[in-house]
């Protein structure tokens, strides 16, 4: 084999072997706080159902059926993507989502959920008496009402009576910055850890650990792939944004070659890392001379 063939073969190895260990890093950054992987995790019935089971307060809840990325269409064109909707063995609907940004969890979006949530249910000229209790819960990364509680229950009420209106529509946020000594104190803190060893609950610990494996069948590295190329878009995505509203016009084209070259190379951590930091967004920006 010639040097040059030597080398070539070198380089592409050394190539994969980065490429490998950048894909391990990011599945090893993973938390059920990132919506894509969360969905994969509650494509497992059982978590989903450990999940309602501490928000509810209810530890006979039993999940009858469940959607994971679930596509509800309205009549103008404006569809709504469900992180995961699933019904109860009492009937009862559930919409689960995960919210970083507060403004993405604001009042306004918890309602158009609500709203498209009774459309879909009814079947065409069905009565509406025949609506089930649905519940909208965000599960949000900070305290977006800034009352340091666990669970916010939003209900419609009668002011002046002050009595509930009792239309069978719930919203809950769960404040995963609230991180207690107690039930949903530690179920804040598994949607925050990395380490499934770490988890408190087994059943999550359990799922999260199978994922984050090298032990997967052909069809769960499939689904791993794709989650991997689902994040990679989105933070590339949120990279880019970043980028655009930090940065005048130069720097607008210096990020989006940056975050280019990042993706290319599958390096999500660096996007990641270089939106929130600015001495590491320079960095990464030196590194590859831009």
């Amino acid at each position: 084999m010639t040097q040059s063939l030597k080398d070539s073969s070198f380089n592409h190895n050394d190539r994969k072997d980065m490429e490998d260990l950048e894909k391990r890093k990011t599945i090893e950054s993973f938390t059920l706080m990132d919506d894509i992987f969360m969905r994969l995790v509650f494509e497992e019935k059982s978590c989903t159902e450990y999940v309602l089971q501490v928000l509810m307060n209810k530890k006979s809840l039993k999940v009858k059926k469940q959607y994971v990325q679930k596509d509800l269409p309205n009549l103008y064109g404006h569809s709504l993507l469900l992180d995961c909707f699933c019904e109860d063995d009492q009937g009862n609907l559930y919409n689960i989502e995960i919210q970083n940004s507060s403004q993405d969890a604001g009042p306004k979006r918890a309602r158009y959920h609500a709203a498209l949530l009774d459309i879909h249910y009814l079947g065409k000229g069905e009565d509406f008496t025949h609506l089930p209790e649905s519940y909208i819960i965000f599960i949000t990364d900070k305290d977006i009402f800034k009352a340091k509680k666990q669970l916010y229950h939003i209900e419609r009420k009668i002011e002046e009576i002050g009595a509930g209106f009792q239309d069978g529509s719930h919203i809950l946020y769960f404040n995963t910055e609230c991180k207690q000594d107690n039930t949903l104190g530690n179920l804040a803190k598994d949607f925050h850890r990395e380490n499934p060893e770490e988890m408190q609950s087994k059943i999550l610990s359990k799922r999260v650990a199978l994922l984050k494996s090298r032990c997967l069948d052909k069809k769960g590295e499939q689904k791993m792939n794709l989650v991997l190329e689902q994040y990679r878009q989105k933070a590339f995505r949120e990279g880019i944004e970043e980028g655009m509203e930090k940065g005048v016009e130069s720097g607008k084209q210096r990020m989006a070659l940056l975050m280019g070259i990042l993706a290319e190379k599958g390096r999500v951590e660096d996007i990641k890392k270089a939106a929130g930091y600015k001495l590491y967004l320079e960095s990464l920006l030196s590194e590859f001379g831009l």
